[in-house]
């Protein structure tokens, strides 16, 4: 199926690009002068609704975008304990410069992701777009229907309540851009930061007056464009960030406030000091809609599909311990929930984005980087990818046990002191003898998304066939220039595995290297899943946690279990290891959105930022410590030897300190 990218190519996005920039202060930047060229947007229909997708280009834009997952969101993804690459990459300012940044406790305000400037810029183009339909008469002069021009209207201020919510998740209280402001207004007029919860309301309004004009869903050829459903996810989404600890009664700055500006009914104060239980209920409330609307309106539903099985031998297909054909579907399934779209019966996507026209050019940095070293000879060429995104020790212990459980609280599971031992498995030439216990007897998402020795990663990527993954030689000790399918630790490369596991998870599972060629061939053209339906359940379930509706909690659980093939959370493991029912939510939520960035704002809106990601909290096996390591010196548990660290000011991100400084009722996030 060959998906386009109706977002991009746009001669209003080339204008805008020009029209930006002049005034002093870059949130300001989105009052562009008139020019020559601006009306020409509004002179016909193929031109206005080009102004209009240019209103989506921040979304489109990898450089800075906040999509769920996607190689350029290095500081949401690496910077956290679940998934890592090379020291090397967060240090030598290549594009995981950001994420290194914060893991090293560098990030300033004069050295950071510009994702303020990059989504308020976004907005200007969408006022911009609302005040050129009015000021060109689009709708008088015929060139859109009263009725389509709603919609647009409604799809431009959707999106300016969308970046508002971006810019409000990482960064706190904002400033609230909803008109163009002149470029001669002086600065004691400028607007200041407004109260979080004021934000909060004021994005939920602009969302409610915005869907009324929109449709419930778009046809497959409108893919990425604003719809009722996405509009109440995104509402579902804001409202649990405003319910959780750090905006609900706990944050961990007591003098952040306002020196001038004040907000309406807030006074200086920029953040509430008390806990509001009243938050969660709103929360509860917010999904719960999302959730009847998408599945009645907005034809969506979990993701149960059997897209792969129909192309795979499961009689071939190896998975480690004793597990039935109905389990190796459930990994076949969740190999496929981000390879498989409408096309495929996939409907759980509330919203997705393409970001290129081609889904290997799109998304080639989840690919390259993911996959072993050294994987075959592809005409005169060794056929190697980086193996550089690489799950945690961390992730791997908090995925299910084949019986629901963590490892560490299942009666039924290998003791924790015998993990690391090899599992007794048969080689079977293939060395699956080297398969340890840890490895063996976990749920299907686990076997679906991570690499480890001995196992398999990807389907057919090697002449039809899964990379046999050897993590523990860089060559065959028998011939020191013998180097294919050997993808160990290799201390003169920059580009390095550095736990002991590889990543598989938005990988296009019957993916193919040409044998001639040496490119990529064998996966489908699919969108970025921005909002997945199974994050509105679980949004549901932990409001539900909160709010003691334990059996709403659970049964949202097991909405998301049931379809990953994973035994269902019972009342009667509630306790079980310590974990509460609000642990297993979390829990849940860290295996299921593995690598889609929730963890970097889930960490933080329960101020955890010491516990899980301060100095010494990242594990992995032994794979740095020397090359070609024996059996049991790989098979160690460390801590990972990368000096990461923990301040609370990463809390939040620093806003710029030109928009700072240009702005003097801007005040400064704490700490920077």
């Amino acid at each position: 199926m060959k998906l386009k990218n109706i977002f991009t190519g746009t001669m209003i996005s080339l204008l805008t690009a020009s029209a930006v920039g002049v005034s002093s202060c870059n949130y300001l930047d989105i009052v562009p002068p008139e020019q020559v060229g601006v009306n020409d947007g509004m002179e016909n229909h193929t031109n206005a609704l080009g102004f209009l997708y240019s209103c989506y280009n921040p979304m489109t834009n990898v450089a800075s975008s906040e999509l769920p997952y996607y190689f350029y969101l290095s500081d949401l993804v690496f910077a956290n304990d679940d998934i890592l690459n090379p020291h090397t990459w967060a240090t030598d300012g290549g594009s995981n410069g950001y994420a290194g940044l914060i893991l090293l406790n560098t990030l300033s305000a004069s050295k950071n992701n510009p994702v303020w400037t990059h989504y308020y810029k976004g907005i200007g183009q969408c006022l911009l777009f609302l005040d050129k339909m009015d000021e060109c008469n689009v709708v008088g002069r015929g060139i859109v229907d009263a009725g389509e021009a709603a919609e647009w209207r409604a799809e431009a201020k959707a999106l300016i309540a969308y970046y508002h919510f971006l810019l409000l998740r990482r960064y706190g209280p904002i400033v609230i851009c909803d008109s163009r402001v002149s470029m001669g207004t002086p600065t004691s007029g400028y607007k200041g930061r407004y109260h979080f919860d004021y934000c909060v309301d004021w994005i939920a309004d602009q969302l409610d007056e915005a869907e009324k004009d929109l449709p419930d869903y778009r046809i497959e050829a409108e893919t990425g464009r604003m719809t009722k459903a996405i509009c109440k996810a995104i509402k579902a989404q804001m409202y649990l960030i405003a319910a959780s600890p750090l905006w609900n009664g706990q944050f961990p700055y007591t003098d952040f406030r306002n020196t001038n500006f004040e907000t309406p009914g807030y006074g200086t104060e920029l953040v509430s000091r008390t806990f509001d239980k009243a938050k969660w209920q709103r929360a509860y409330d917010a999904a719960d809609e999302a959730i009847r609307f998408a599945e009645s309106k907005g034809n969506n539903e979990i993701y149960k599909g059997d897209y792969l099985e129909k192309n795979t031998d499961l009689d071939h297909y190896w998975i480690p311990g004793n597990v039935d054909d109905d389990f190796k579907r459930s990994v076949l399934r969740m190999k496929s929930l981000f390879c498989t779209g409408k096309g495929e019966g996939n409907n759980e996507s509330i919203w997705e984005m393409i970001v290129d026209n081609n889904y290997y050019a799109g998304t080639m940095w989840l690919h390259n980087p993911a996959m072993p070293p050294n994987m075959m000879k592809a005409g005169a060429e060794i056929q190697s990818g980086n193996g550089a995104l690489n799950p945690t020790l961390n992730a791997v212990t908090h995925f299910l046990t084949k019986d629901g459980y963590l490892p560490e609280n299942d009666p039924n599971f290998t003791p924790e002191s015998r993990w690391y031992e090899s599992a007794g498995l048969p080689s079977e030439g293939l060395r699956r003898d080297k398969v340890i216990n840890l490895n063996v007897n976990r749920e299907p998402r686990f076997y679906a998304w991570i690499g480890f020795d001995g196992g398999d990663f990807m389907l057919k990527l090697i002449d039809g066939k899964p990379v046999r993954l050897n993590l523990m030689q860089n060559h065959n000790p028998n011939d020191a220039k013998d180097i294919i399918g050997y993808h160990g630790y290799q201390p003169k490369q920059r580009d390095n595995g550095c736990t002991g596991y590889m990543y598989q998870k938005h990988q296009p599972a019957t993916m193919q290297i040409n044998a001639a060629s040496g490119g990529y061939m064998g996966f489908t053209e699919q969108a970025i899943k921005v909002i997945r339906l199974a994050e509105i359940y679980l949004i549901r379930a932990e409001a539900a946690a909160q709010l003691d509706k334990t059996q709403q909690a659970i049964d949202d659980v097991n909405v998301i279990r049931e379809r990953a093939g994973a035994e269902p959370l019972r009342e009667n493991m509630i306790g079980v290891g310590g974990m509460s029912l609000l642990d297993w939510v979390l829990n849940e939520r860290r295996i299921e959105f593995f690598a889609e960035s929730h963890r970097y704002f889930d960490i933080r809106r329960y101020l955890k930022g010491e516990q899980c990601i301060g100095y010494g909290k990242r594990m992995g096996l032994n794979i740095l410590e020397k090359e070609n390591p024996t059996f049991e010196e790989f098979n160690k548990p460390v801590v990972l030897p990368y000096p990461y660290t923990w301040g609370n000011k990463l809390y939040l991100y620093p806003i710029p300190q030109d928009e700072v400084y240009a702005n003097p009722q801007c005040v400064q996030n704490p700490g920077y």
